[in-house]
């Protein structure tokens, strides 16, 4: 019952590129990350997809997508790489189960895990006191 948010990012099917129809929603969610509100939680980046394929494939899957999250929250949008945590679900946390192939699975989820961190210079992050 964590904090959290399920964005639309579209990814061409097998694929971990964000398409661009994507950018402003990467944008806005830079943007949420950046508010004073945000600044210094960890976030998780979770990555999910359908049931197309097999569980070892849509694991790394997954991943590839969310890691593609952060990578772009980070570069272009200085959202500090230290606070965003990618981890891929596969298919393991479908949306819509009653229609396990379904483009709905397919999305990425931005967890707030609830501790505050600071960050020393190097972007080493820790638990603030």
């Amino acid at each position: 019952n964590l904090a959290q948010f399920v964005v639309e990012v579209d990814f061409d099917f097998n694929s971990a590129v964000i398409k661009p129809s994507s950018y402003r929603t990467i944008g806005a969610i830079a943007d949420a990350l950046h508010n004073p509100i945000l600044l210094g939680y960890g976030i998780l980046v979770i990555g999910h997809t359908d049931s197309v394929g097999g569980r070892q494939y849509n694991v790394g899957l997954s991943q590839r997508r969310a890691e593609a999250i952060r990578d772009a929250l980070v570069d272009p949008f200085n959202v500090n790489p230290a606070a965003l945590e990618p981890v891929g679900m596969g298919e393991e946390q479908l949306r819509d189960p009653a229609h396990p192939t379904s483009g709905v699975n397919r999305r990425v989820q931005l967890v707030n895990v609830g501790g505050k961190f600071c960050f020393y210079p190097s972007g080493e992050r820790y638990v603030c006191p």
